[in-house]
């Protein structure tokens, strides 16, 4: 590896970790279900759709002005439309799954470069629920979270709302 700033060592267990991630059965499984989703136009097209409109509806609320409730409603269908699709709803779990584990492992490397020595699993517990509340931001609009808000409430959207 090219990567000077690691150690043989570190190199060696980096390595380890992600092959142990890669013949995870959760990730294995995850992959899967990715893969059936991109092998699908209707879902993928779908899923490009509702991409495209939350992101217009994301950039107008970023220049300070809020989505009407007709967008709102046209956004919410979309979004229940993907939500139904399994394959797109595979997509999602499987992509959130994913990120959640490199999520945490990235919490135990940060907290330990912080702290000197490993943090317990209670330690990255509060970090991560710590980070999670950090967003002032208000309800979040997002595809496939129950925290998606409906055409009929005062939405806003989240300034670190993942593009979908």
């Amino acid at each position: 590896m090219s990567n000077t700033s690691l150690t043989p060592e570190l190199v060696k267990i980096t390595s380890e970790l992600a092959n142990a991630f890669a013949q995870s059965q959760k990730v294995v499984s995850a992959r899967a279900r990715i893969g059936l989703f991109y092998q699908n136009p209707e879902a993928t097209d779908l899923f490009r759709k509702v991409s495209e409109y939350g992101e217009t509806l994301r950039n107008k609320h970023m220049e300070g002005m809020p989505p009407s409730e007709e967008e709102l409603s046209k956004f919410d269908q979309l979004r229940a439309a993907v939500v139904e699709n399994e394959l797109c709803k595979g997509f999602l779990e499987s992509r959130q799954l994913l990120d959640d584990m490199l999520q945490v492992v990235n919490q135990y490397l940060c907290l330990a470069i912080e702290k000197g020595a490993a943090p317990s699993d209670e330690e990255v517990a509060d970090a991560m629920n710590q980070q999670m509340s950090a967003c002032s931001c208000g309800p979040i609009l997002a595809i496939g979270s129950t925290m998606s808000t409906t055409a009929s409430t005062s939405a806003t959207l989240c300034c670190t709302t993942p593009t979908i």
